[in-house]
Formats: C-alpha cells, sequence, structure tokens
C-alpha cells in the first residue's frame, strides 16, 4: 500500500484502541483512506509477544516496551515506580497478562453519567463486549457473552491449590461467582485469559495487531507524532510526524496513544490547561484544563508466603501435579472481588474531604463496587534477590498473593517534562496520598493474609516470607495499620493500568470528539472518567469499537 500524504482518517497510535479503530473503519467505509501511525515496532509474530509464558522479565527488558516511571511519590518512601507500557502495534495488549474481565453494571452507569450519556451503561455496552469476544465456554449465556468476535480466551485451569484456596475463601465468607462478566463481579472468581488454545498444552497470546484486520489500513509502524496540526477554524486537518513529514487528514484525526502518550500528544498541540502550556511556550489553540489531569491507577503490593510442603508440587513447576493446560495461561486460577461495606469506608472518604461522603451519594458508597482485588499465585511473580535472596522464583517454594486497590480516589497528573515531543511526560499518580486509598488496600492485605490463616490454606504455608531487610517483620492479619501502611510504602507497585487523563465529559463530549476542537477524537484508557473495578483491557476494546461505530455513523 503506498504511503499517501492525504488520507480520510488518520489513526495516531497502534495499541489496543487504536488497532480496533482502524480495522472497523476500514470494514465499516470500505472507500475511504486510513492510516494507522504507531511510535514503536512491528513485533506482532515475535516470540515474546505471541508466547504468553514467555519469561516476564524478557517481555518487560524488550524493544516492545517503554518504562514511563513516575515522579517520586510522596506517599510511596519518595520511590520512583517502574510504570510499563507497551510500545508496538497491538500497545500493552502485546505485553499484558491478558485478564478477560468486565466491571459491575453500577462503575460503568458512573461513566455513563460522568459522560453525559446511556451508551456507557453496562447494558449499551453489551453489544461490543459480544462483539469482541469469542468466549471459551460455549454453554456461556448468550446475553452476556459472545462467541463469534476476534478476541478468542481460554478457560480457568486446576491447579493443585486450587479447591484449598476455594474452601478457605469461602470460609471467611466469599461467595463463588459463576460470571462475573453479567455486571456483577464481587466474589470468587475463577480466572478468564484472552489467549488462544493452540494444543492441548500451548497458547497464543490475543493482542489487537494479531486478531483485527489491518489489511486495507496504511499501517505505518516506527512513525512518532509529535503533534496534531489544525486551521484557522480549530478543525484538525492532520498531523506533523517526528521526521517533520505532515499528513493531512479530510475527515478526522482519532488520537489512541494511551494515558500518558494522547494528553502529552495534545498538549504539544495546543489543547491543555494555559498555565501548562504557557510554561513551555506552546500556542495556545484551547485552554481544556482536564487535559493531563485525572489520573488514576491500579495499585498492588505483592507478599510471599513460603509452603510447608513444597514435594506436593503446589507452586510452579507444580513437580509431580503437572498438566498439559498448565501451559495455557499464567500459573493462577482464582480472584477475589471485594465490596467494603459503606459504614466501614465512610470515616476514610469523610477524612478525605470526598464530595457526597457525609449524605451517602458518593460513588465508592453505592452497591457492586469493587473496592479492591485479592489474587493468589502459584509462584513468587516479580520478586528479586534484594527483596529476599532466600525466595526462588521458579524453585516451587513459594506461592504470591497480590493486593489491588481497584478503585482509586487519589488524582494525579501527566504533565510536560519540555515542549521537545522527545522527551517523555512527568507521570505523578500520587499513589496512596488519600486516606482511603491507603484504608483500601490495608483492607486487601489484610484479607489475603486472613486467607493464608484460614483452613485448608493455612496448613499448607508457613506464613509470609517478608523482605530480608530486618526492618520489615512478617505481617499478619494482627499486624498493626501502621506496619501494614510501612510495608505498602515501601514496596507498592502498579500493574500499569493508567486512566483518567482525556476524560469524557471534561476532555471530551459523550462522542469522544475533543471539546473546543472539530475534527478530532480520543479513544483510548485515558478517556475513563472514573475508575472500573476491573481490568480495564476489555472495556477498552469495547469503547474502541463504539467509537469506530460512531466515528462511521452507526451508533
Amino acid at each position: 500500500m503506498s504511503s499517501k500524504s492525504t488520507v480520510d482518517y488518520i489513526v495516531v497510535g497502534g495499541g489496543t484502541a487504536g488497532v480496533v479503530i482502524a480495522s472497523r473503519l476500514s470494514q465499516y467505509l470500505p472507500s475511504a483512506d486510513i492510516v494507522l501511525l504507531e511510535a514503536g515496532l512491528y513485533g506482532i509474530d515475535d516470540p515474546i509477544i505471541t508466547n504468553p509464558l514467555h519469561p516476564f522479565h524478557e517481555v518487560v527488558s524488550s524493544r516492545y516496551v517503554i518504562n514511563y516511571s513516575t515522579t517520586p511519590q510522596s506517599h510511596c518512601n519518595n520511590r520512583e515506580i517502574l510504570n510499563l507500557a507497551g510500545r508496538m502495534l497491538s500497545g500493552s495488549s502485546g505485553i499484558n497478562v491478558g485478564v478477560w474481565l468486565r466491571a459491575s453494571n453500577t462503575d460503568y452507569a458512573l461513566v455513563a453519567q460522568k459522560a453525559g450519556h446511556e451508551r456507557f451503561t453496562f447494558e449499551n455496552l453489551l453489544p461490543y463486549f459480544r462483539k469482541v469476544e469469542n468466549y471459551w465456554d460455549k454453554d456461556a449465556d448468550a446475553k452476556y457473552h459472545g462467541f463469534e468476535g476476534p478476541i478468542q480466551t481460554v478457560p480457568p485451569r486446576n491447579y493443585p491449590l486450587k479447591s484449598c484456596v476455594q474452601k478457605s475463601a469461602e470460609a471467611l465468607g466469599n461467595h463463588y461467582n459463576s460470571d462475573s462478566m453479567a455486571g456483577d463481579p464481587t466474589g470468587l472468581v475463577e480466572l478468564t485469559q484472552c489467549y488462544k488454545a493452540t494444543s492441548e498444552s500451548s497458547a497464543t497470546r490475543q493482542h489487537s495487531g494479531k486478531v483485527y484486520d489491518l489489511s486495507k489500513v496504511d499501517v505505518r509502524c516506527e512513525t512518532p507524532v509529535t503533534r496534531i496540526l489544525f486551521d484557522d477554524t480549530k478543525r484538525a486537518i492532520g498531523v506533523e510526524l517526528l521526521s517533520g513529514e505532515k499528513i493531512y487528514a479530510n475527515k478526522e484525526v482519532i488520537v489512541s496513544c494511551g494515558s500518558q502518550k494522547t494528553p502529552q500528544i495534545l498538549m504539544l498541540s495546543g489543547i491543555g490547561p494555559s498555565s501548562e502550556l504557557s510554561k513551555h511556550s506552546i500556542p495556545q489553540v484551547v485552554d481544556s484544563p482536564g487535559v493531563g489531569q485525572n489520573l488514576f491507577d491500579h495499585a498492588s503490593i505483592t507478599q510471599y508466603f513460603k509452603l510447608r510442603h513444597p514435594e506436593k508440587g503446589f507452586a510452579v513447576p507444580f513437580k509431580g501435579q503437572e498438566k498439559p493446560e498448565f501451559g495455557q495461561g499464567f500459573p493462577w486460577d482464582w480472584m477475589l472481588f471485594n465490596n467494603i461495606a459503606p459504614t466501614h469506608l465512610k470515616p476514610s472518604l469523610l477524612a478525605d474531604n470526598a464530595q457526597g461522603a457525609d449524605n451517602w451519594t458518593h460513588p465508592h458508597l453505592q452497591e457492586k463496587r469493587c473496592h479492591y482485588m485479592c489474587i493468589p499465585l502459584y509462584f513468587p511473580m516479580l520478586v528479586t534477590p534484594e527483596y529476599n535472596p532466600n525466595i526462588e522464583l521458579m524453585g516451587g517454594t513459594h506461592i504470591a498473593l497480590t493486593s489491588l486497590d481497584l478503585l482509586p480516589i487519589s488524582r494525579g497528573t501527566v504533565t510536560l517534562r519540555s515542549a521537545d515531543p522527545r522527551d517523555e511526560p512527568l507521570i505523578d499518580p500520587k499513589y496512596m496520598s488519600t486516606a482511603t486509598d491507603r484504608f483500601i488496600l490495608r483492607t486487601a492485605v489484610r484479607t489475603n493474609l486472613l486467607l493464608t490463616e484460614t483452613e485448608p490454606l493455612k496448613s499448607e504455608i508457613f506464613g509470609e516470607d517478608p523482605p530480608a531487610d530486618p526492618q520489615w517483620p512478617a505481617l499478619t492479619s494482627k499486624s498493626s495499620d501502621e506496619e501494614i501502611d510501612a510495608r505498602i510504602a515501601g514496596f507498592l507497585q502498579t500493574i500499569a493500568h493508567p486512566m483518567g487523563t482525556c476524560a469524557l465529559g471534561t476532555v471530551l463530549d459523550d462522542e469522544f470528539k475533543v471539546k473546543g476542537v472539530q475534527g478530532l477524537r480520543v479513544c483510548d484508557a485515558s478517556v475513563f472518567p472514573e475508575p472500573i473495578g476491573a481490568m480495564p483491557g476489555q472495556t477498552v476494546y469495547a469503547l474502541a469499537e463504539l467509537c469506530a461505530d460512531l466515528v462511521a455513523g452507526g451508533a
């Protein structure tokens, strides 16, 4: 396909959403010229990408990943938190763990409320969830699941500790949820991943650039965009590349570069807070105070627990307990989604002076919201010799439990380091900067600790193997709030789900159009006005499908 200097549609960013939008537009508008510009490499057939069980440390250190590490986080011992994203065709869907989830219908109702349109409710997004999905269980309810979509999934696996973990979780009052994707994910949920089984013992990652048809799209990788071009009427007419080349759009420009890069591109183009633009002497096109604001992310902490009987094969490499199906996905089988009772959460919200806390209308006090998640992993994920040299990553002696704050109320920023597009933006999520976030993640940690102290799991582990540094004692469910908070501050990480920096309802209207200009839309994880209590991947796919429908006039 020849490279034209003038096309109908320019999609900036070939990540999860950008690929979907470009692909669907090429189907819905077959006579249109569409170019997809991706700053990263092609890479979709590289074994590092296609093999979902490729060693994680090799994936994150590969040329397909960019590091958006944060500024020093004042509530995390001033640490700069590692913050990775995919930089390739497919974006982060090419490197992530592939957890296939939806949030609660309450979460989507809040998104719709803030966006200003009912199209973002759970019921109205369902057609797009189904359209994306090729669900593994063909007997599942067709109201909630699709069976012919491009994204195939693999069923949950039965690891040796699965029944033990389930019984302990249920003993703590958690119910088994047979279909978390029907609008209420609370409870004990089995893992589904967006991988495609290639044999009884292998699978391949389902990432957007691999499974969506781009044969009729002019795909240009290693083509970073520096800014959007506007005419005198504030209509987007094209883009300028880092090379200096300009490409013009007859109809629209759609930006899908992710929550870190999309606001940077908008600000470099003159759309953003006037104070930020003037600081860097960028001519203002539109004063849009919300660009780069409202950043939120799913923060986490992982703890490690030593098995009493490693000879039982309860952890990777599952010696003596191996099954072919273990080669089809990541070594975990359960996720525990929990709602914190409003009476327990309200004091923290009041301490943060959160609007609506006093009269019980704050979003966190609504039903079916999943404030936190607990994940048992059957290997000590991300452990390093510096953390504890006695914990061997693949030794079969330890499991890990990860605690996640799914609904942070802390709000951070993405701002410009300079006006040079080659400089990455400044990322400040302000992790744990509110009493509510500290309470939520502390509660998640206590839940995981209680899980390990409850039979039958209790009889299978010794307890936590803490960091080697003696300043960090082993934690139990009886540990003080101060001890848990100190551990969180010292070891908090992110699972890299940044959202919110070009939000619907503030920066964007209810059709993803950038307010104040014409011919420009944004669709990626930056559009979320409110956190959702789930991994966001499936929702980003659905939003991209919706956006393509809107651009093509079908929604």
